[in-house]
C-alpha cells in the first residue's frame, strides 16, 4: 500500500530563479526524489493542497505535475492518487531532469560564501534550459521503462546481463555521434564508458605510470592534472602558444601526453593541422600514447572544421579520445567515454570505475535513446546558434567596455579568456566579482610550473549568460579590474 506523503514532511525548496514557476516547482519535486523524501511509491499530495501549502496557484502545480508525468516520474491513475513511479529517485540521482543551477558545486561554494549569483560565467556550464523537453522526457520516460521492466530485455537470450545490454547500447549510439560529429570510426569494443573524464584517466593511470612522466598543458584542466597526480603519475608541464601544445618541447622522456586540441584549455587555441601532424608523429616515433581530451569539439564558430587527432591516419594505435555529454547536455550527466587503442582495451575493461559499477544505467539508456531519436543532434545545431548569438554579445560588449585586455579563445568552446597584465592578481579580482554576484575563475589558477609566472586572466563562460545580461556582466568586471588596476 502506498505511503502518503504528508502536507508537513513535504518541504519544498523552490528556487527564485531557473526559469517559469511550473517548472521550478517540477525540479523542486525531482530534488525531493533525488535525496529521497519523496520515495517510489508515494502517493503525492493533490495539486489544491499542494498548492495552498505553497501559496501557489492551483494552476501552477497542475502543470509541474503534467510535467512530471510526461517525464515519467509521476504515474497518475483515474480515480487514484498520483504516485511517485518506481524509478523515479534513481532517475532523479542521476540527472534525468534539468535542475536548478544553484545545485552545482562550483556556484553552490559562491552561494555559501554568501554571494547571490547574478552572472554565472563559470566555464564548461551549458545551458541546460535550451535542451528541447520533450525529446528530453521522451528519452527518460523510455529508458526508465527500459531499465525497469526486466520483461521486455533481450539480454537474457543475448547471454548478457541488464546492464551490459544497456552499455553496450550506449556504446553502438556513441559510435555514429562521434563518427558524424568529430569523425572518430570506432567499433563498440572500442569504447568504454566512465563517469567522467577524470574517472577515465585515473583508469588509465596504471598504464601511464609504467611509461614515465606524463607531458601535460601548461596552462590546463586543473582536475584532469589532480586526477592523474593524485593516481600516482608524475605529471611534466609543456607551454602552449597560439597553435597549442608545444610539440618541439615535449621532454625526450615522455611516453604520453595529455592535450585539448579543440579548445586548448583554458587558453582556447586550436591546434593547427601541422601540429597535430607532428604530435602523431612523435606518439609514433617514441611508442607514446596522446590523452585527447575532446571536452567540447562540437561547439566551433566563423572557423573551418577539424576532426580530432583520432581521426586522423596512424592514430587508432596511439591515441585514447576522451569525450563527455556533460559539455553539452548537462553537468550533472555523468557520463564520459574513452575509446582506446586495441593493445589497452582488456586491462581498461577490468577497472572497477567502467562500466555498470559506476554509470547510472537509466542515464546511460536515457542517453542512447537521446542520440538514436536525433534529440541530441537537433538539440546541438540548436544550442550552437544559441551560443554563437551569446558569444558574439559578450564578446563585442568586451571590445567596447573592455579594449585593454585581450581576448583569448574564442573561435570555439564555450568560454574565453580575458587577459590581463601580469602585475593584475587575477585571483583577487576573480573573489570580488564572487562577493557581487559574478562568478569566473582566474587564468593564473591553472598553472602547473613553479617556476613560470603565470598569465593573469580571467576565464569566462558565456554559454550560461543570456545575451541581455552581457553587458551588465562585462560592466561589472570592468568596475572590479578598474578597482584593483
Amino acid at each position: 500500500m502506498a505511503r502518503f506523503a504528508k502536507q508537513s514532511q513535504l518541504m519544498l525548496r523552490i528556487d527564485s530563479t531557473g526559469g517559469v514557476l511550473p517548472r521550478r516547482v517540477a525540479s523542486a519535486l525531482v530534488e525531493a526524489m533525488a535525496e529521497g523524501r519523496l520515495a517510489d511509491g508515494d502517493a503525492m499530495p493533490s495539486t489544491r493542497v499542494l498548492a495552498a501549502s505553497l501559496g501557489l496557484s492551483r494552476s501552477v502545480v497542475v502543470t509541474a505535475y503534467e510535467e512530471l508525468i510526461a517525464s515519467g516520474f509521476l504515474c497518475a491513475k483515474p480515480g487514484a492518487s498520483t504516485i511517485v513511479e518506481v524509478g523515479a529517485g534513481r532517475a532523479a540521482r542521476a540527472g534525468a531532469f534539468t535542475l536548478p543551477s544553484r545545485n552545482d558545486p562550483q556556484v553552490r561554494s559562491v552561494s555559501d560564501r554568501n554571494a547571490r549569483v547574478r552572472f554565472n560565467l563559470l566555464p564548461g556550464h551549458p545551458d541546460p534550459e535550451l535542451i528541447r523537453q520533450g525529446d528530453w522526457n521522451r528519452a527518460w520516460k523510455s529508458a526508465s521503462r527500459k531499465v525497469m521492466n526486466h520483461a521486455d530485455m533481450l539480454a537474457g537470450s543475448l547471454g548478457t546481463t541488464d546492464a551490459e545490454y544497456h552499455l553496450n547500447r550506449l556504446k553502438a549510439e556513441l559510435v555514429g555521434h562521434i563518427r558524424r560529429t568529430r569523425s572518430v570510426v570506432a567499433a563498440v569494443e572500442d569504447i568504454l564508458i566512465f563517469p567522467g573524464i577524470t574517472t577515465a584517466l585515473t583508469a588509465l593511470a596504471p598504464i601511464l605510470a609504467d611509461r614515465g612522466p606524463v607531458a601535460f598543458e601548461d596552462p590546463g584542466y586543473v582536475k584532469a592534472r589532480k586526477a592523474l597526480q593524485y593516481s600516482g603519475v608524475q605529471v611534466r608541464p609543456v607551454p602552449v602558444d597560439s597553435e597549442g601544445l608545444r610539440i618541439d618541447l615535449l621532454n625526450a622522456g615522455a611516453r604520453a601526453v595529455y592535450v585539448t586540441p579543440a579548445h586548448q584549455f583554458p587558453l582556447g587555441a586550436r591546434m593547427s593541422v601541422d601540429r597535430r601532424t607532428k604530435l602523431v608523429e612523435w606518439a609514433t616515433d617514441h611508442d607514446a600514447l596522446i590523452l585527447e581530451d575532446d571536452y567540447d569539439g562540437e561547439f566551433r564558430y566563423d572557423v573551418p572544421p577539424m576532426p580530432a587527432v583520432r581521426a586522423m591516419n596512424a592514430s587508432s594505435a596511439c591515441v585514447v579520445y576522451l569525450g563527455t555529454i556533460s559539455k553539452s547536455l548537462h553537468r550533472s550527466m555523468r557520463i564520459s567515454w574513452a575509446v582506446v587503442p586495441p593493445q589497452h582495451r582488456e586491462f581498461l575493461r577490468q577497472h572497477p570505475l567502467q562500466g555498470a559499477d559506476s554509470v547510472n544505467l537509466v542515464a546511460a539508456a536515457a542517453l542512447a535513446e537521446f542520440i538514436s531519436t536525433g534529440g541530441l543532434a537537433r538539440h546541438i545545431v540548436s544550442a550552437h546558434r544559441t551560443y554563437a548569438a551569446r558569444r558574439q554579445r559578450f564578446t563585442k560588449a568586451c571590445s567596447e567596455l573592455l579594449p585593454q585586455l585581450t581576448q583569448r579563445g574564442v573561435d570555439a568552446g564555450l568560454h574565453l579568456v580575458l587577459q590581463m597584465d601580469r602585475t593584475v592578481d587575477d585571483t583577487r579580482v576573480v573573489r570580488e566579482l564572487h562577493a557581487r554576484g559574478l562568478a569566473c575563475t582566474a587564468l593564473s589558477d591553472s598553472y602547473l610550473h613553479s617556476t613560470t609566472r603565470p598569465q593573469s586572466g580571467l576565464v569566462c563562460g558565456y554559454s550560461a549568460l543570456p545575451e541581455s545580461h552581457a553587458e551588465d556582466a562585462v560592466k561589472l568586471i570592468r568596475e572590479v579590474c578598474y578597482r584593483q588596476g
